[in-house]
Formats: structure tokens, sequence, C-alpha cells
């Protein structure tokens, strides 16, 4: 008696599901994977006739999120794809040893560095990671004077500041935003009080560019060198912050009125002078993987919106 025939999951069919998953639409996911839109709904398609189930809910054309057969398939894809990739990577980038010097703004390590850094160890151990925390501005005088093999920096739009150019690449753009603690009144206070980051700092000069043409008034109430210790003084009620909405977190709320709209944040990277190293390529790669990752704060994350303030 022949045994049951297996069928095999197509890897590529798979790894749009998971784009999907991870981008939260079919133009975005698209736009990732260097695809057409169609293309993407062919190859979801394609992957339910497999199955011989339904892997996405779709409301009035969008994507709702996924079925629960769909959850399923998305978890088991993320590990399929990760050994797969791995394996791949064991002869494909032979080239992937030696140093490698990074730099970061200090936010990427409380958000998706962890993450990056995981998977870049497991698939390159034998490359020696080199990481610099530091303003955006000292960032890209690092890379550009050939301190630094890759430096991501932050900058926000219609601003002259250090990190543009060409050899610049946008990795993400997101709404820069007001935040206050919980329950503090920080923000009702006359002058504005401001928990920020040293001078140089690009969202400083953002929200100071701001309020001033605004004619508000404020005063700095506490300057920090880390996302955390920012955060703790803005829960505190001792301030507000100007911080990407993708940062909102327990105890902070974004304030809506009564303070000047700010330019969008975004994220962009930059390779080292010379011939750009593959490990470069490689944790570059990581990093734009997890940034393309919707902008979901918190609470959102969590099943309900983020608390608003209005100030009068």
């Amino acid at each position: 008696m022949m045994g049951a025939i297996m069928r095999n999951l197509d890897m590529d069919l798979l790894r749009s599901l998971v784009a999907i998953a991870d981008c939260g639409s079919f133009s975005a996911a698209a736009a990732k994977l260097g695809r057409t839109q169609s293309a993407i709904s062919l190859q979801i398609k394609r992957l339910e006739e497999t199955v011989g189930h339904a892997l996405l809910e779709r409301c009035q054309g969008r994507v709702a999120g996924p079925t629960a057969e769909g959850q399923v398939l998305i978890d088991y894809g993320r590990r399929i794809l990760r050994l797969n990739d791995e394996a791949y990577s064991c002869f494909t980038q032979p080239a992937l040893a030696g140093h490698l010097r990074v730099g970061l703004p200090e936010e990427l390590m409380e958000s998706v560095f962890p993450k990056v850094l995981a998977e870049f160890s497991r698939s390159c151990p034998r490359v020696r990671l080199s990481v610099r925390c530091d303003l955006s501005v000292r960032l890209a005088a690092q890379v550009e004077a050939g301190e630094l093999d890759l430096a991501i920096a932050k900058r926000v739009a219609g601003q002259s500041q250090p990190a543009e150019g060409a050899a610049w690449k946008l990795l993400r753009r997101e709404p820069l935003v007001w935040l206050t603690g919980e329950g503090s009144d920080a923000a009702r206070q006359n002058p504005l009080p401001l928990a920020v980051f040293h001078e140089g700092c690009v969202f400083r000069v953002a929200a100071l560019a701001a309020l001033t043409g605004a004619g508000l008034p404020w005063t700095t109430a506490f300057v920090g060198s880390s996302y955390t210790a920012i955060r703790h003084a803005v829960v505190s009620g001792l301030a507000v912050t100007p911080l990407p909405l993708s940062l909102v977190a327990t105890g902070l709320v974004q304030v809506r009125e009564g303070l000047p709209t700010l330019p969008e944040a975004e994220l962009v990277a930059r390779f080292g002078l010379g011939e750009t190293l593959s490990s470069a390529r490689y944790l570059l790669e990581l990093f734009e993987t997890q940034l393309w990752q919707p902008v979901v704060p918190f609470f959102s994350a969590q099943g309900y919106d983020s608390p608003v303030v209005a100030v009068a």
C-alpha cells in the first residue's frame, strides 16, 4: 500500500504571507518584496488553495487580519523561513566574517535591536560586531569619516540636517508626536516643561523650532541621554517630550491639541566609505525587516487606543 502523498509548501508563498502579516497590507508587502500587489494577491490565493483554508480576513478589500488557520501557518512560516534563510546563507554568504562597526540611535536599542542581534548572531557567528549609540549628528559624521561600516540615524522631514544626500537610504517614516505622562498636567503648564535629549538631537531641534514658531514659551525640565530616562521623566509628570509614535508606551499619552504640529520622524541608513561589507548589507536587511513592521503604539498593540490629552 502506497503511503500518503506529501505536499510541499512553496517558500515564496510563505514569504508573501508573512510579509502581509508584518506589513499589514498587500500593497506594503508588495513594496517590501519588490513585487506587484496583484502578484502578491495571486500568491496568497495559491497558498490558500494548497492548504485548503482561507488564510486572511478581508473587509472591503483590506486585510483585517489572519484567520485562525492563517495565524497557525504564519507561525510555522516564520520558523520555516528562518531555517531556510540560515541554511542558504551558510553557502551563499561565506564572506560574512571579520569586524563590523555599526552606529545606532539609542531608541533602536530599546525596540528592534534585540531581535536583529539575535538573528544576526545566529546567521553570522564569525562576524565580530561593535556597536556605538550616539546622537545622529555624530553618527553621520563618523560614517562619513570612515569610522563606521554602517550607520542608522534619525532625521526630521523637511529640515536641513547632517544625514542627507543620495548615500542615505530612507528606512522608515512616522509621526513625531508630543507625549506627556498619564494624569500629568505638564502639557498645560506655562512655560511648557520639556524632557529632551542633549543638544544636537534632531527631535529636540524640531520641537524647539515648532514651539518658537508658535510663540509658546518653554523651559528645559529634563535632559537625558536615553529613551528610558526620558520616558521615566515624562511618566512621572515632570515634563512633555517629542518622540516618534512607535515609542508610545505604558504611562505615556499623546497630546493632540494645544501644541504645534511636529514634522515626521525618519530613520535613514548609509554604508561606510569604500567597498560595502557583505555583513553590513545583511545587517541592514535585518533592520529593514523589523522596521517594516506597522507603526503600532504599545496601547494599540494591546487592543485599545492610546489615551489622548487635549490642552485647553
